[in-house]
């Protein structure tokens, strides 16, 4: 990030005209170059490493990697780099741009040859017996495959990076029957751990662990900018991949993913709508490769630019939002506030086109505050303010060449109804609809929708039949449903948001399902279900990656004597609770690791029926049961640095499963109780659980049920929609407001 990219660009050019001037054609150099080199190779120099001989440009200085201490690989200027990259690199904060240079590092000693390029990227990776090479190149890769060619490497083969949407991918998976046969690994990362206010840095290269644990206990800094990828990607990124990014946020960091295509300031925007959607597509794809899951905002480091490209970096910064959006992430900008930002603040006051979802400004003023006057106080309330650059600051004896940041993310709207949270049969969409999944006579699925527009449509019948009662998530591009056949095998239907149906699977290498199915979703679009399995009464669970499909059967222990109950907090956190078969409350839990952990029960006493379990927005979670000795409502709460508390005694008298839903900031757990009514008590101050208060048991108005009520979960307001099975296997409904009851509605 810096402002000085016009005089780089003329270096750059006038340096990669004088190496191509003998150089004539397009396309990958063939054989015929090794042997000899064009005249732009003529005074060449011989670089000999592991083996290899390369023919390099005689002027290009020759650097050994394991001498550069406190240096920097970085690609904007020409050199050959030898050897491994320091972990500790010393880069400036300022470097932007590319131009050809090489990177030779060791290998795997055996294996395929195989060589790539990226035109997108301009970037071409070898990897050889002994050797792994890294070349960049600033607008004609020609003179890297010539050098490449001198050292008997073949020439690179196009790669194109070509995600699917997420929508797409969905529906194509459970359409196909999906073969759960890939291993269970770690979800990606949801967009929720970006949930974050306060200071932010950014450098050239991600740093190591070690510096980031250092500035992690002495610093005020919680969140980094990271260089994922781009044609102009200045920095060697030795450090950069799934590993340390999980590692990082599981300490408590929060990454700001950039994206360096082509520059404006460079002269490089020749087609703008075709760049901005292969720019889009290249960072989607190396997002994914790093862990970020769909909905994540990715940022375009769109430098400052002079007047005369106000239009081409519009074109291009719209056609990277809608890319990114088709693909199902996030859009953010990074500009100049002079430049960019005043481009884009103009177009959106004219109310045309697709704005980023998130506004990433420069504005070197030393404020640590987003309320910049130049974006109003209602646009963008996701924004990051760039207020002080390139300065060099020191915490525990490690000192960084960063720009300094402050975020305000905090995440709501959208993302607080792109998943769901806790098991149930009905989910609220972001459009305010709603899609109810019930059971009728016959074991025939049914299914009910709520729209703004035309309210309660008719019910239609799914056209299955379902041996367990169903189980639906909504992932942020599709509402999928499970439930067990008659075989007792894991079944799912996928629906569009519109109702359509858009695929159905059985997941037969799953096994043999006791009870259950009860499934979670998380931001981002991963889908985690949970069984008892019918040899065993073990817990066992598989997870639906987008990009990976899902993953085999895992046992998770344990043994159980009712359903599940999973939940999913922020950010990125979940814990499945059930009754053991000696009567304890048991928990299993995976946070931001990836890993699960061993069944441990709960010092709460016995448990007579099933526990459910809602989570908080601040990421406390409360679960609720029954003892044998009696019938009234049990509490435990659960934060991350207090711990476990209670049990606490709710009163009550329950005829049914307790129903926990969180709505706005409120939890209300619902019952059957006496006289076949529907019973609830509402607790809003959820931030302290020893200071919370609890309203009275209250009854609803006309709810007579038969059964235990359910609610749709996900969506937005403290409305909350209840449905309940009456007489004669009718389903009603109501909404709960507050304390206030709306007249049921028989569906």
């Amino acid at each position: 990030m810096t402002s000085s990219g016009s005089l780089r660009l003329a270096w750059r050019v006038l340096t990669t005209t004088a190496l191509l001037a003998a150089t004539t054609g397009s396309g990958p150099i063939t054989g015929e170059l090794t042997a000899g080199l064009t005249a732009g190779l003529a005074a060449a120099k011989t670089v000999s490493y592991r083996g290899y001989r390369f023919s390099v440009p005689r002027s290009w200085p020759v650097i050994d990697d394991t001498r550069l201490r406190g240096g920097c690989v970085r690609f904007d200027r020409h050199a050959v780099y030898l050897g491994p990259v320091s972990s500790d690199q010393s880069c400036p904060s300022g470097l932007l741009g590319t131009t050809e240079s090489i990177l030779v590092q060791p290998g795997q000693m055996s294996g395929p040859v195989v060589s790539e390029v990226s035109q997108v990227a301009r970037q071409v990776t070898v990897r050889a017996p002994g050797i792994s090479v890294t070349a960049t190149f600033g607008a004609d890769p020609r003179v890297i495959y010539q050098i490449l060619a001198s050292a008997g490497l073949p020439a690179p083969t196009h790669e194109v990076a070509r995600p699917q949407p997420a929508a797409d991918l969905l529906g194509r998976v459970l359409a196909g029957s999906p073969a759960a046969g890939r291993p269970v690994t770690a979800p990606p990362l949801p967009p929720t751990i970006g949930n974050y206010s306060g200071l932010g840095f950014d450098t050239c290269a991600a740093p190591s662990r070690r510096n980031m644990r250092v500035w992690r206990r002495a610093s005020r800094y919680r969140a980094i900018g990271i260089y994922i990828g781009g044609a102009d990607r200045t920095c060697a990124q030795p450090n950069l991949n799934r590993a340390w990014l999980r590692a990082e946020v599981v300490a408590g960091w929060r990454p700001i993913p950039l994206y360096a295509g082509p520059q404006a300031d460079f002269g490089e925007l020749s087609a703008p709508t075709k760049q901005g959607r292969a720019a889009a597509i290249d960072a989607v794809a190396a997002a994914s490769r790093l862990g970020f899951a769909p909905r994540t905002p990715l940022y375009y480091d769109m430098e400052g630019f002079p007047p005369i490209w106000n239009a081409v970096a519009l074109t291009f910064m719209l056609a990277w939002t809608r890319e990114l959006h088709r693909l199902g992430y996030l859009a953010g900008v990074y500009s100049s506030g002079d430049s960019g930002i005043t481009d884009l603040v103009r177009h959106y006051r004219r109310h045309a086109g697709d704005m980023p979802d998130v506004i990433y400004i420069a504005d070197w003023n030393g404020s640590h505050s987003t309320a910049l006057k130049r974006l109003y106080h209602l646009w963008w309330r996701k924004r990051i303010h760039q207020f002080t650059g390139q300065r060099t600051q020191a915490y525990g004896g490690i000192t960084m060449d960063i720009n300094k940041d402050f975020l305000d993310m905090r995440q709501g709207g959208a993302y607080a109804s792109a998943f769901t949270s806790q098991q149930t049969s009905a989910v609220n969409l972001p459009d305010g609809s709603t899609m109810v999944f019930y059971l009728r006579p016959g074991r025939q699925l049914w299914l009910d929708r709520h729209t703004r527009s035309r309210g309660w449509t008719k019910p239609v019948p799914v056209g299955v039949r379902a041996w367990s009662a169903p189980s639906a998530v909504w992932t942020g591009s599709a509402v999928a449903v499970f439930y067990t056949s008659a075989a007792g095998h894991l079944r799912v239907l996928s629906y569009q948001e519109n109702g359509q149906l858009a695929g159905q699977g059985t997941l037969r290498k799953m096994g043999v399902i006791s009870l259950g199915p009860r499934a979670v979703s998380q931001p981002g679009g991963a889908i985690d279900v949970f069984w008892r399995g019918a040899a065993d009464h073990h817990l066992w669970h598989s997870q639906f990656t987008p990009g990976s499909g899902w993953s085999r059967a895992q046992d998770l222990g344990g043994d159980l004597r009712a359903p599940p109950s999973p939940v999913t907090s922020s950010p990125g956190s979940t814990t499945v609770f059930w009754a053991g078969t000696d009567n304890g409350l048991w928990l299993v839990s995976r946070g931001l690791s990836g890993t699960w952990s061993r069944p441990r029960r709960l010092k709460v006493g016995l448990v007579r029926g099933p526990p459910e379990a809602t989570a908080q927005p601040t990421g406390g979670i409360e679960v609720f049961w029954t003892e044998p000795s009696s019938q009234g409502l049990r509490e435990g709460f659960a934060a991350a640095r207090t711990g476990w508390r209670g049990p606490r005694d709710l009163g009550g008298e329950l005829r049914s499963v307790p129903l926990p839903v969180t709505s706005a900031g409120a939890v209300r757990v619902l019952w059957l109780g006496p006289g076949h009514h529907i019973y609830y008590i509402e607790h809003r101050a959820v931030r302290n659980w020893n200071a919370s208060a609890w309203t009275d048991p209250a009854t609803a108005r006309h709810s007579w049920a038969s059964s235990a009520p359910f609610a749709a979960v996900g969506g937005q307001g403290r409305t909350v929609r209840i449905f309940w099975p009456g007489r004669e296997g009718s389903l009603w409904t109501a909404t709960l407001t507050g304390t206030a009851w709306s007249r049921p509605y028989n569906l």
